[in-house]
């Protein structure tokens, strides 16, 4: 007893680790691109939260990166960045390094809020995204994109959420929230995987229970909700190309997520690209050269983006 107690005190530690040194990985990308915010003045324009939505009483906004160069003649390519915090925590403003990245590039960026659990449950979340692609895609020719060429950024559960507007899609009033592509980093694809029913079912010691917190019910209460919320559950053949990075020693999102997701995408007739980065926690590494190979496979994942 005394040794299962031991075990799980170490697992809590690992992964609060995990969580905090993502955490310190984003903060150090965002003072990377606030350092070199003035340089980049000259060619991103930033609008910080434009309403593109409201829900429940909740207002949605996005901040918009623009490129400061002469669009091409079909308009810029466009993406929807959504930030990580495991659907309960998170804020647009973690997406700012994905937006000057991206918009550097020739890209307009929105990085938007979705609302959090546990206040809101699934699929709150994914109906916010969809519903910012649709903002996106209504107001395309006030900012010069091209309402044919917008795609999905996201971080763990943002990349969740990124591939699943990229396997399914909502239309409103004539305006479909379908994207063109996808890039997720450490993306949760199978929410049924045992490890997460029984994480929600005994979360661990001075863990919070973030699938609890966002689906409301216990697998065993309602597998249909679980299923439904899994991207895994949802590839097609005509799914948005999908461009997957994985640490191979994530204990937040195993690798075996992104593994069984490629698998089940290329299964269908889908498109799917896998990096997966030994030595790569929840997206950091102490290691100099572990790190050199995420920002390589980023280079690779926005040149995806950015192809037509």
């Amino acid at each position: 007893m005394r040794r299962q107690v031991l075990s799980s005190l170490k697992t809590t530690a690992q992964i609060w680790w995990e969580i905090t040194a993502a955490g310190l990985w984003v903060t150090l990308l965002n003072r990377i691109g606030r350092k070199a915010q003035r340089r980049l003045e000259r060619r991103v324009k930033v609008f910080w939260d434009i309403a593109y939505a409201e829900h429940d009483g909740v207002q949605l906004k996005a901040d918009l990166f623009v490129p400061i160069a002469t669009p091409p003649s079909n308009g810029f390519p466009a993406v929807i960045a959504l930030y990580g915090g495991a659907w309960c925590t998170g804020d647009k403003r973690d997406m700012a390094w994905a937006g000057y990245l991206l918009a550097q590039r020739g890209m307009v960026v929105a990085c938007a809020s979705y609302r959090l659990a546990p206040k809101f449950r699934f699929p709150s979340q994914l109906k916010d995204c969809q519903a910012a692609v649709r903002w996106v895609r209504r107001n395309a020719l006030e900012w010069n994109i091209n309402p044919e060429q917008i795609t999905a950024f996201g971080v763990s559960s943002g990349g969740h959420l990124a591939l699943l507007l990229g396997l399914r899609e909502e239309v409103v009033d004539g305006v479909s929230s379908k994207v063109k592509k996808v890039v997720a980093l450490f993306p949760p694809t199978d929410l049924t995987a045992p490890y997460y029913r029984e994480s929600a079912q005994k979360p661990l010691p001075l863990m919070p229970n973030y699938l609890l917190n966002f689906l409301g019910a216990t697998y065993e209460d309602d597998p249909g909700l679980w299923r439904d919320a899994s991207p895994i559950y949802h590839v097609h053949a005509d799914a948005a190309p999908c461009f997957i990075i994985q640490g191979k020693k994530d204990l937040l999102v195993p690798a075996d997520q992104a593994i069984r997701f490629a698998e089940a995408m290329r299964k269908v007739g889908g498109k799917v690209t896998l990096i997966l980065i030994d030595g790569l926690g929840h997206g950091y590494s102490l290691r100099p050269h572990i790190m050199g190979q995420l920002h390589n496979a980023l280079e690779e994942a926005v040149k995806f983006l950015m192809t037509p």
